[in-house]
Order: C-alpha cells, then sequence, then structure tokens
C-alpha cells in the first residue's frame, strides 16, 4: 500500500474517558531572576552579551516557566561597556572573579587532609 501524498492526515482520536487539565491559576511575578549570563568577547573590539532573564516571586521564591524567559541582548558588547556604567562595573566584576573563583573550586576539588 502506498502513502498518498495529496491526502491531509487529520488525527481525532477519542480517548476512552475524557482528559482533563486542570486550571493553572494567574500568576503575578514582581521581579525577574538571571537564568543565563553569556559574555563573548572574541577580540578587544568586537564581542556581545546576553542576559536571559525569568519571572520570579520573591515571597515563594519560585522562578517562572522558561516560556517567559525574556532576553537582554547587545552585539554591541565593548560600546556597552563604555557608555553604560554599570555594564562597566558588572564585566570588572567578572574579571575580578575569575582567580577567587578558581581558588574555591580547587579548595572544593581537593582531597581531604589524611588523618
Amino acid at each position: 500500500m502506498s502513502a498518498n501524498p495529496t491526502h491531509t492526515f487529520t488525527m481525532p482520536i477519542e480517548p476512552e474517558s475524557p482528559i482533563v487539565t486542570p486550571a493553572v491559576p494567574e500568576k503575578t511575578y514582581t521581579e525577574q531572576w538571571v537564568y543565563n549570563l553569556v559574555v563573548h568577547a572574541p577580540t578587544l573590539t568586537t564581542g556581545n552579551v546576553r542576559i536571559e532573564l525569568l519571572p520570579y516571586d520573591p515571597t515563594t521564591q519560585e522562578i517562572g516557566p522558561g516560556t517567559l524567559n525574556q532576553p537582554v541582548y547587545t552585539d554591541k558588547l565593548w560600546e556597552a561597556v563604555a557608555a553604560v556604567p554599570e555594564v562597566a562595573v558588572a564585566f570588572q566584576a567578572v574579571i575580578n572573579c575569575v582567580g577567587p573563583l578558581r581558588s574555591w573550586i580547587d579548595a572544593q576539588n581537593a582531597l581531604p587532609p589524611a588523618e
């Protein structure tokens, strides 16, 4: 039996019993959570930054669904560093934390002292 390429298929399959999904109450999030932060700086003159934000409820500490992701993106990293003081401070903070973070990771991975 060969398939008919001009036939449009529909799939109305009747379930054995009705499928009922629970109602989802409306939710208001008053803050946003930094879900992902990527800085790509391949040269001294080119780069981008992407910050992905998810809804956050500080009262319940609930992070909202990924479907509500709100990206903040620019492909002008160095212009943003020069023009927005907070971006410059944040970028410097990332640079400053690399050494201490490496030390912390090394300490976490160190074998416990022999007794």
